[in-house]
């Protein structure tokens, strides 16, 4: 393929296809300097967007990587970033040491709180208004998957229990997509935060909801990590955890209605994530999860 036309890379010499993510964009590493990202389909205003907020993070830590450009190859929209080096952390974690597994979470959880530190601009709309609407159009989808499973009925009366904690909740720069295959990790440290697609404003607890999903499921020390090195291994406050249990709770409804709407060969492993994020709560009953405390 022809990139002459982008004038960043247009005497770049070797250019290797990245076939590895679940999105639909092509990926290339560019002379081990650049990732090109081309996304069909994308608006290139939210891409434009997106970069900023990137690079307000960059700025203070360059484990996210910056970009260079937006704009436009073949018609398609395009983003030009650094090039981090590493291997997937959901395939390399789960093979490392336990205590090399805990270190990387906490250099992970010190990127988070770098991130977590840019706030969001004073006129953006509330989280408690963008929240209680997402639970609100989540529910009556859910109320019917509880139907044939009832195992989740306590769910529902936990979150509307449990709502009012979003009342004048912060918002600030959130990865909102924070899972183990977006890190990458090289010669056992932590070398990068990657895969801003979704970056957003939002409440900073919130960034940790897919922790009993995806985090824990890969390494409980490295999702232990995460909330140690985010915390500076200080004891982590009960209200972080009544958010946290929340987050997660709202997380199993919005995965299940997925599941079971549209993300169809998901559907029993969500399940199985969902049944080991209830018991991890004890029924919700429980506020620190058992894996933090095991």
């Amino acid at each position: 393929m022809d990139f002459s036309k982008i004038p960043l890379i247009k005497d770049a010499q070797e250019f290797t296809l990245i076939t590895e993510g679940y999105s639909n964009d092509q990926k290339w590493c560019v002379d081990s300097k650049y990732l090109l990202r081309i996304s069909p389909g994308a608006d290139i205003h939210h891409l434009e967007n997106q970069a900023v907020l990137t690079n307000k993070i960059h700025a203070i830590d360059t484990h996210v990587p910056k970009v260079h450009e937006v704009g436009q190859f073949n018609e398609h929209p395009y983003v030009l970033l650094d090039y981090i080096p590493g291997e997937n952390g959901e395939v390399v974690l789960p093979d490392l040491d336990k205590n090399v597994q805990y270190k990387i979470g906490s250099e992970v959880g010190r990127t988070l709180k770098n991130m977590h530190s840019i706030s969001s601009p004073s006129n953006y709309p509330s989280w408690e208004s963008r929240w209680l609407g997402r639970v609100e159009s989540l529910t009556p989808r859910f109320k019917s998957i509880v139907e044939r499973h009832p195992e989740y009925r306590s769910i529902l009366p936990f979150i509307q229990k449990n709502l009012y904690l979003l009342k004048n909740r912060p918002s600030c720069i959130q990865h909102y997509d924070f899972h183990p295959g977006n890190i990458l990790i090289e010669n056992d440290h932590f070398t990068g935060l990657i895969d801003m697609q979704k970056i957003t404003y939002a409440d900073p607890i919130n960034e940790f909801y897919k922790m009993e999903y995806f985090n824990v499921q890969v390494s409980p020390n490295y999702a232990k990590g995460i909330l140690d090195g985010y915390h500076d291994y200080t004891e982590i406050s009960l209200d972080f955890w009544e958010l946290h249990r929340l987050y997660a709770a709202i997380h199993i409804v919005s995965a299940e209605v997925w599941g079971h709407e549209g993300g169809i060969d998901q559907k029993d492993k969500f399940q199985s994530y969902s049944r080991f994020t209830i018991n991890q709560f004890n029924d919700f009953n429980q506020l620190i999860p058992k894996w933090y405390t095991s």
